[in-house]
């Protein structure tokens, strides 16, 4: 089925046709970007279609390294993990292609746009269907790349450029780990193959490395933890993790479809994915997984915090993308691989649509000229938003649902999962009473009718929604897990649950009081005290993080650059380059005393006198009336020797020009090297 490795190389030639096609493709470069992704997501469903039936495919192509022991093969590996990650990244990049040739109309960096996102598109494709470790983290880093060029689109402001430029530095230092990963991963199992390296985890299960050895000290780490970690360093960068998620609220500076294509189809679902690809291994990891689980949970509570106090729309959706990509590490780190992949499946299309459709909306809000109602939210609102916060709490902790929160192996993990979980309802239900408070108590337009969510209608209508979800999450849970479960680590068999538990009694308790809390404390002069200001300032500037990586990261390294500079390079470089500069200087000058002056200057001067000597020994020997000829070759004879005497000081300056050229030209390369 070699017909499936057009799922990435599409994308690739359309990005080569765009890039290299010249101006002349100007604004229809979508003509070219639209079907070559088009057909990209079209050969994804058949691929889908081709592995529900049929089973995994291997897709040898050709190897790239074939070095002694080390063999690096381009090769790609289709299972039903990867036709899942295809038709998020497909179709969402396809969506966000159609959206973009409208949304780009008239930007004088159309061509450039559409190249990029083409290859945006393709190093994701190739990343989730790469069957090589290396080959993966060549794709890794390629998305960085786009990712910079992408954020600074618009690289006239100096926010967009800022914003590039910190998300490229946070992605590169940690993207250093995942290389050690790499080569750790090659050291202990002899290959980069990810199938073989996952067929042989459970042989290499206690076996230590001294990371230290070569200091003479001793620290002992078991391989397949120490390369857990490392895997681990890769995602804190890309999927924005707590500490390093610093790079993706300053993101939204790209254009809104970049936006979208971050934060759902691609770049930040890399590290969930990575980490389920990997899973035996990082099963095999106790303690590694404990450490994913921490970032995870951190991450998820700190965003949905942050996300609930942000006034622009896009970093609140920013800060959501945040907490929802840190449950999925989160899910990672207990095991529960399945729900990771489910959870980044459906965020991935949700957050595609919002991204895409918050600049229309806004505009229409705009257009309406929305403006505030005065007075609280009236008790219809609160009651709608009490109802709404109750959705989550039943769709999560009731049914076969339910099920994705207990699929993991220790009861600890079970345990921190539902508090977990618990913690989510209680900010999903602050949030919502913020959004519908925020929403519906607007007047719209001038008519001043404020909607009654809970009007008999309305119920109705959200029975009937309660009731249709709760039968297609039946059917699709059960379904997705059959499907997913194989190509996975070792998951624990899943028991179907009961409908009704005790952890929905506190689900649904947690909810309502997410819900009172936001009511209560309702920003108003007579409702927010001193200590509530002071947590909403501080969530509002996002706990101080960034300020803390100033001063205690940015900071001391600029000044250590500085440092570096002025005293490595100016006493160090510096001397280096003049001492440099004398030696080719003494150098020059021994050329020219020894090789031209002594050299060439006597052979040219006795080359010159040996001429005139014969010429006049010619003239006194033959008569001078005898013979023309011998006359006119003596007289040549003299105007060469005169002639080589006026020329020889200009012969002299052009093979010192020469010299001194080639040797400044060695000077600058050195420079250039040492740099």
């Amino acid at each position: 089925m070699t017909v499936f490795a057009l799922i990435p190389l599409l994308p690739l030639l359309g990005f080569f046709v765009i890039a290299f096609g010249g101006n002349r493709l100007g604004e229809v470069s979508h003509r070219i970007g639209i079907p070559a992704v088009g057909l990209s997501a079209a050969l994804s469903f058949v691929a889908f279609y081709y592995v529900a039936v049929a089973g995994p495919i291997s897709i040898p192509l050709y190897t790239l390294i074939d070095v002694g022991a080390v063999s690096v093969a381009v090769d790609l590996y289709i299972d039903q993990l990867t036709v899942l990650l295809l038709l998020l990244v497909t179709v969402g990049s396809f969506v966000v292609h159609v959206y973009s040739s409208s949304y780009m109309i008239g930007d004088p960096r159309y061509r450039r746009f559409f190249a990029v996102i083409g290859l945006f598109t393709f190093a994701m494709v190739l990343l989730v269907m790469s069957n090589n470790l290396l080959v993966t983290y060549m794709c890794w880093e390629v998305m960085g790349i786009c990712s910079y060029l992408l954020i600074s689109h618009w690289a006239h402001r100096e926010s967009a450029a800022k914003a590039a430029t910190k998300a490229f530095l946070v992605n590169a230092v940690a993207d250093v780990g995942l290389g050690f990963g790499v080569i750790f991963t090659l050291a202990t199992y002899g290959t980069l193959n990810i199938q073989e390296i996952l067929a042989a985890v459970p042989s290499m299960a206690g076996s230590d490395i001294n990371l230290l050895g070569w200091l003479g000290f001793e620290w002992l780490i078991e391989r397949n933890t120490l390369i857990t970690f490392c895997l681990l360093s890769g995602a804190l960068g890309k999927s924005a993790q707590f500490p390093l998620h610093i790079w993706l609220p300053f993101a939204m500076e790209a254009p809104t479809p970049i936006s979208a294509l971050i934060h759902a189809a691609t770049m930040v679902n890399a590290g969930p994915f990575l980490l389920a690809r990997m899973s035996p291994l990082v099963l095999s990891a106790p303690s590694a997984m404990a450490v994913i689980a921490i970032v995870g949970m951190t991450t998820a509570v700190y965003g949905g915090l942050v996300a609930l106090t942000q006034s622009d729309i896009k970093k609140s959706l920013a800060y959501s993308t945040i907490s929802h990509i840190g449950f999925m590490i989160f899910a990672c780190g207990v095991g529960a691989f399945v729900a990771a992949i489910f959870h980044l499946l459906a965020h991935g299309f949700l957050k595609g649509f919002l991204f895409l459709s918050t600049g229309n909306a806004l505009e229409s809000a705009s257009a309406h000229g929305h403006a505030k109602s005065s007075g609280r939210v009236s008790g219809s609102l609160a009651a709608g938003a009490l109802l709404l916060a109750l959705i989550p709490a039943v769709v999560i902790f009731s049914g076969p649902y339910e099920q994705m929160w207990t699929a993991h192996q220790t009861p600890a993990a079970q345990v921190a999962f539902f508090f977990l979980a618990l913690a989510t309802v209680f900010l999903t239900g602050m949030y919502i009473f913020r959004a519908v408070s925020s929403l519906f108590g607007h007047q719209v337009g001038n008519s001043g009718v404020l909607p009654n969510l809970f009007a008999p209608a309305y119920l109705a209508g959200v029975g009937v929604l309660v009731a249709a979800v709760g039968c297609l999450l039946v059917f699709v849970w059960t379904w997705f897990a059959a499907f997913l479960g194989p190509a996975l680590g070792a998951q624990p068999p899943l028991a179907a649950g009961p409908a009704f538990s005790p952890w929905l009694v506190a689900a649904l308790l947690a909810a309502v009081a997410g819900w009172g809390f936001a009511r209560q404390f309702q920003p108003s002069p007579t409702f927010a005290g001193a200590w509530t200001k002071m947590a909403y300032v501080a969530l509002l500037n996002r706990l101080y993080v960034d300020e803390i990586f100033d001063a205690f990261v940015v900071g001391p390294f600029i000044r250590f650059c500085d440092w570096l500079q002025g005293t490595i390079e100016t006493l160090g470089l510096d001397n280096l380059i003049q001492t440099t500069a004398r030696v080719v200087m003494v150098l020059s000058n021994w050329l020219w005393t020894v090789l031209e002056v002594r050299g060439l200057d006597r052979g040219l001067g006795g080359g010159a006198d040996s001429s005139v000597a014969l010429s006049r020994w010619l003239w006194r020997v033959v008569d001078l009336r005898g013979d023309a000829m011998v006359e006119g070759l003596g007289r040549a004879s003299d105007e060469t020797g005169e002639m080589l005497q006026r020329i020889e000081p200009r012969t002299l300056q052009h093979h010192l020009l020469v010299v001194v050229f080639w040797l400044m030209l060695a000077i600058a390369l050195s420079y250039w090297l040492i740099l």
